[in-house]
């Protein structure tokens, strides 16, 4: 019996003691010193231990009203953070998701600019080579015209001398007279056709020969050989102006075939210019966008950095008030419960004791 009895003893005066050390923590903040200021004061005023019991529950509700406040304003501001924080980190994505597809697409751009840049170069090179063909056609008709046209003029030229041959071996007149104007006549053809060849041969021959017309029988053979000679040239000047007509035509099928070429080649040449133009603007823009979205996900990073370091130091400074209002609370919940036990002599005149830093 006497050992419960030292027990109960001990354990009273135990509490007695943590109850003082309690209330001496109190001065070592400003809502201690209010805790303790007040309980002194109804204390000191022969307040009832119910009356200090309310006030000090007016004291604990206010401070569990200023916690959950407290507690409700971190969450809102956590919510806040984390919506912005969200934001920054969506369009910092978005941005980068962009860029990287963009930067994917460049190498293709530039490497079909390339393809047609070159496909532009082949048609134009090949648009080049049929302009050279074109005119080393042209270069050669006009050369073979030429030819043909001289080549005419000195078939004309045997034509008229061999015609009048002809008239002078067919006048009348003596024989001396004749041989006469037949020997003019050949020195003229001499004089015009030094070298003469091919029919300039043969028409030579026979003005010299009616040079030398004596008889009838002679000047008409001779006048029959001179026709003949005519008539043979009249048909190679139809059969040469028939080829030449056929190179007109051969030249004409192949300088509209080498047009025709230069047209569709044109055509695809300003359709490829068109189109490098075209990937040129697309480059340029494509890498304008990488670089605004780089930039935009630099700055959308530094505001995230700077919205997780506020955030982050807002919610230890709202914590950091949380613990004190916690703290508060128990503290409250402490004195009440000292106050609640019972409230002896000894620990009221400790309390009021106790001094106010």
């Amino acid at each position: 019996m006497k050992i419960i009895v030292f027990l109960c003893v001990l354990i009273a005066l135990s509490s007695a003691t943590e109850a003082i050390d309690i209330f001496n923590t109190l001065p070592k903040t400003d809502f201690g010193k209010t805790i303790l200021q007040t309980v002194q004061l109804e204390l000191s005023n022969g307040s009832a231990v119910d009356s200090v019991v309310e006030s000090l529950n007016e004291i604990l509700k206010s401070a569990e009203q200023e916690k959950g406040a407290i507690q409700t304003n971190l969450r809102n501001r956590q919510t806040q953070c984390q919506t912005r924080q969200d934001d920054a980190q969506s369009v910092i994505d978005r941005a980068n998701a962009k860029r990287a597809d963009d930067e994917r697409k460049l190498p293709l751009l530039n490497e079909e600019l390339i393809s047609k840049q070159e496909q532009a170069l082949v048609k134009d090179s090949e648009e080049q080579r049929n302009n050279d063909k074109l005119a080393l056609i042209t270069a050669a008709r006009e050369q073979q015209k030429q030819e043909y046209q001289d080549r005419r003029n000195e078939l004309t030229n045997y034509v008229a001398a061999l015609g009048e041959a002809k008239s002078i071996v067919s006048g009348l007149g003596s024989v001396s007279f004749l041989q006469v104007n037949s020997n003019e006549h050949y020195l003229k053809f001499k004089e015009a056709h030094p070298t003469p060849r091919g029919y300039g041969i043969m028409v030579e021959l026979l003005l010299k020969a009616s040079t030398q017309a004596k008889t009838p029988e002679q000047v008409e053979k001779i006048v029959a050989t001179i026709q003949g000679l005519i008539d043979s040239i009249y048909e190679l000047q139809k059969q040469e102006l028939l080829v030449d007509d056929a190179r007109e035509v051969e030249f004409i099928r192949q300088r509209e075939i080498l047009l025709l070429a230069n047209q569709t080649l044109a055509a695809s040449v300003a359709q490829l210019k068109a189109q490098v133009l075209h990937l040129q603007q697309d480059i340029v823009e494509v890498t304008n966008d990488v670089n605004t979205n780089k930039s935009i996900a630099s700055i959308k990073t530094k505001e995230l950095n700077d919205w997780i370091k506020t955030c982050q130091d807002e919610e230890k400074n709202l914590r950091a008030i949380f613990d004190s209002r916690v703290g508060q609370v128990e503290t409250v919940n402490q004195i009440l419960i000292i106050f609640n036990s019972g409230l002896s002599q000894e620990l009221r005149k400790s309390i009021a004791e106790i001094q106010l830093n």
